[in-house]
């Protein structure tokens, strides 16, 4: 809730050695903490621990996606990691996924390339490993903990290795999603990690980005990089970028097909002994027609969760095979895979006997989903952040509603005066679209509150600027309206009210060293709406007291009645204000408007958070992402963004 997330907030008070300049160690020790709780948490939504995982196998890449394997061997850039030996070209030569972390550890270039087809479990392996490092982190010796880097998973969406270079990248990336790095002085922190290289990064989606930005992320990394890297991409898509740029000192390695035998023995293991007919028919057709279309397609671990997660109703497999048989043996892999793919939300939303129904009926979820992912997909992207989909519906229905908002609140606020509703609602609206519609920043966080921050020199220095913006908006709306006198007073008493609300924003956005957690995205729009309250009900008690002053000097109430009243208006004008704070108040208004027009639900961030629950959606940090990167394609193809969709 925004209100307590405030109150939590703002009684959180910190010393201040927790501010910005805190030892790499223990800021390192904090970020490994964040991570951990990060991608435990994704690796029990993504099923990557129980049931099992998939046993998927590597080998060393025979496609031309590296340098000579002596460049990686022989290479003296890092020293193998406490605990762990020196890697031998034998190693390399092949192993499964728990051996990942011997190599990434142990190679001396510190740089490896895994690539895969589209759902061999290259994000899934990614996850595995961070989660290795981790682990081995924090069972060496505490002399040794800091010798040992923090893994972080990003994904490479957002980058133009042309523009920036890659630690600044990486450092913004980090203060994106760890409240740790908040405010400016967050930022520095993280961008003494990334140059102490005490972070590891394992990037994904390389494959995702544009294909001329490929080569050039790849120069930029052999470059610029210090730290040891791990570059996840679709094998096609990497040999395509690496005909121009390789990064230097890699390893390539390939994650290789499930072998029909082995996704067999998995799909008896994650099933009851003995399996229902069905479930036992399609082991043993796995086992006994290595070449048929079934074997073929579960040969990935995409195919094969969709079969464990999405037949849960006992033997209803027998599905799966009755639309193999229908065709004859003619349906071709990538039929079963479409018909798989197309399981995934039938599955999700039915209702299940025992259980209360779902919050959202199939057909809803397959429209509002299928414009999401047409939306991503025409931004090119697989991450869907929410303070950026402002740009999905037209600005001006949401500039014209928050200057008739505001000039409601000033006509209460003057005794029903209309001049100063006619003036305040223009102005109001034209302050939103500058201050909302020209920015895709992330979310603004707080930060516990730190006093000796607030007398700082930056703060000190832009005071005097939100003050005399305050008194301009506030003090020539009520001269022009009521008088030179009441705008005066207004002016002076607003001054000071966005003086103090704006030195106050900029003390409660600095990094807390014990808030550790990674945003999600419900986290990240309940902090951003609670930062905004905070701002609001300073501005407003302080407009509030300007406009009780201005009612005494106007005549139209007593001293003490119009203090009153300016302080009771004051609160409720700024909780309006926190309310309809930038970001969480232009994407609410932006989600009526694709209510209106897609007929999708009018509170869209609850029905993704709900998607995810049901494993539809997946979050990375405060972005959310189709479980399935096919998902979003195919249901994308299934949308035509130019016309509106119909209500079922």
């Amino acid at each position: 809730m925004p209100v307590a997330t405030l109150i939590a907030s703002l009684t959180r008070i910190r010393r201040p050695e927790a501010a910005a300049g805190r030892p790499l160690g223990e800021l390192a020790d904090s970020l490994a903490g964040a991570v951990q709780e990060q991608w435990s948490r994704a690796a029990l939504e993504r099923q990557l621990v129980q049931p099992e995982p998939i046993p998927v196998q590597w080998m060393r890449s025979s496609r031309p996606l590296a340098g000579p394997m002596s460049a990686a061997v022989e290479s003296r850039q890092f020293p193998p990691l406490p605990g762990l030996a020196r890697v031998t070209p034998d190693q390399l030569r092949s192993g499964q996924l728990q051996d990942l972390y011997a190599v990434y550890g142990g190679l001396g270039s510190g740089r490896v390339v895994l690539v895969g087809g589209a759902g061999s479990g290259k994000s899934g392996a990614a996850i595995l490993l961070v989660l290795d490092a981790l682990r081995h982190r924090a069972q060496v010796p505490a002399e040794d903990r800091p010798l040992i880097p923090v893994p972080v998973l990003v994904t490479v969406h957002g980058w133009d290795p042309g523009t920036e270079r890659v630690g600044q990248w990486l450092a913004a990336r980090l203060q994106q999603t760890y409240p740790l790095f908040a405010g400016k002085h967050g930022l520095a922190d993280a961008v003494e990690l990334v140059r102490a290289a005490k972070v590891a990064v394992v990037l994904d989606g390389l494959d995702e980005i544009s294909e001329d930005l490929r080569p050039a992320a790849l120069r930029a990394l052999s470059s610029q990089a210090d730290f040891r890297v791990v570059v996840l991409s679709r094998g096609d898509e990497m040999a395509a970028a690496t005909r121009q740029e390789f990064l230097q000192g890699a390893i390539a390695l390939e994650l290789r097909d499930v072998a029909p035998a082995v996704a067999a023995d998995y799909l008896a293991r994650v099933q009851r002994d003995p399996p229902p007919a069905g479930w036992g028919e399609l082991i043993s057709r796995l086992r006994r027609a290595p070449e048929s279309p079934i074997a073929r397609a579960l040969s990935v671990p995409l195919t094969l969760t969709l079969v464990r997660d999405t037949y849960r109703g006992g033997d209803d497999v027998g599905e799966l095979l009755d639309f193999c048989d229908a065709a004859g043996h003619a349906a071709s892999r990538q039929d079963i895979e479409d018909y798989l793919i197309d399981r995934v939300l039938p599955a999700a939303y039915a209702v299940l006997p025992g259980e209360a129904p779902p919050r959202y009926e199939l057909h809803a979820a397959q429209l509002t989903l299928g414009y999401v992912a047409a939306r991503m997909s025409q931004a090119g992207t697989r991450d869907l952040a929410w303070w950026r989909m402002a740009s999905w519906a037209p600005t001006v229905p949401r500039v014209i509603a928050t200057g008739l908002v505001f000039g409601f609140m000033f006509l209460l606020g003057a005794g029903g005066r209309p001049m100063i509703a006619l003036i305040a609602a223009p102005t109001a609206g034209l302050a939103y679209l500058v201050g909302a519609e020209l920015t895709s920043k992330p979310p603004r966080r707080m930060a516990p509150l730190r006093w000796r921050r607030l007398l700082s020199r930056a703060s000190l220095v832009k005071g005097p600027g939100y003050a005399l913006a305050g008194a301009l908006f506030g003090g020539v709306i009520f001269w022009l309206a009521v008088g030179l006198r009441s705008g005066l007073m207004v002016a002076l008493v607003a001054a000071i009210g966005t003086g103090l609300a704006g030195i106050l924003a900029d003390g409660l956005s600095q990094p807390a060293a014990d808030d550790t957690s990674p945003l999600t995205p419900p986290a990240s729009w309940r902090r951003d709406q609670a930062f905004g309250l905070m701002i609001g009900l300073v501005l407003g008690v302080s407009i509030g007291l300007g406009l009780g002053l201005a009612l005494e000097v106007s005549h139209m109430a007593p001293l003490l009645g119009g203090i009153v009243f300016g302080i009771l208006y004051g609160i409720g004008f700024g909780l309006v204000w926190g309310l309809s704070y930038p970001r969480t108040w232009t994407i609410s208004l932006t989600f009526a408007q694709l209510a209106l027009r897609w007929h999708t639900p009018v509170r869209l961030l609850r029905f993704l958070d709900d998607a995810r629950e049901r494993n539809v959606l997946r979050t990375v940090g405060p972005v959310y992402q189709f479980r399935h990167a096919r998902l979003q394609d195919r249901l994308a193809a299934d949308v035509a963004l130019d016309q509106p969709a119909r209500p079922s």
